[in-house]
């Protein structure tokens, strides 16, 4: 069974359960680059600046357990479809995201879309958040709870697709975004 790793804003392997659950089998590391968030009012271009600077320590830290970290550009459910047709997966494992408007309704559309295909997706907690309440009773015990749980053991080994192109580093002019001085970050 192929598990698809999506990883968005949580780009780390310590403390990642989605990456720990697919660490038994084979697995594709995944970032999307999405131009209808990059290109949104809320984006700037030092926001991608940062997020390349952790992707380029993400790959770093995946090979080191063996895997790949495999980047695409596009919307997300155009990205899995095509990533499925190239290497079909059984599952999609990611953290549940807080974001914004734009986030949420493509979680909506990659929800549909997996359903839709009969992929199995998990989304894990891993904020005090928690979506879906009919009442607010026992949110605080719920919050509490999610604070105090145990932190997840590093993959001690990935187990990654082989022969899966990838967008590499794609820097905030391939979106038509003029960079600004990053302090030297040299990310921009």
């Amino acid at each position: 069974m192929t598990t698809l790793v999506w990883f968005k804003r949580d780009l780390r392997v310590t403390d990642h359960a989605p990456l720990l659950s697919a660490s038994d089998g084979p697995c594709i590391c995944l970032y999307i680059y999405e131009p209808s968030l990059i290109e949104a009012p809320d984006h700037d271009p030092c926001h991608l600046a940062y997020v390349n600077g952790c992707l380029a320590e993400l790959a770093v830290e995946l090979e080191a357990l063996g895997g790949q970290l495999v980047t695409r550009v596009g919307e997300a459910v155009d990205v899995f479809e095509r990533l499925h047709t190239e290497h079909p997966f059984d599952r999609i494992v990611c953290h549940q995201e807080t974001g914004n408007y734009l986030t949420y309704m493509r979680d909506r559309k990659v929800r549909r879309w997996s359903r839709q295909h009969g992929i199995a997706l998990r989304e894990w907690v891993q904020d005090g958040v928690v979506r879906g309440l009919k009442s607010r009773d026992g949110w605080a015990a719920q919050w509490d709870a999610q604070m105090r749980s145990a932190i997840h053991a590093t993959p001690q080994r990935l187990h990654p697709v082989e022969g899966l192109g990838s967008a590499g580093i794609v820097r905030a002019g391939a979106f038509g975004r003029v960079p600004h001085d990053t302090d030297g970050m040299g990310f921009g």
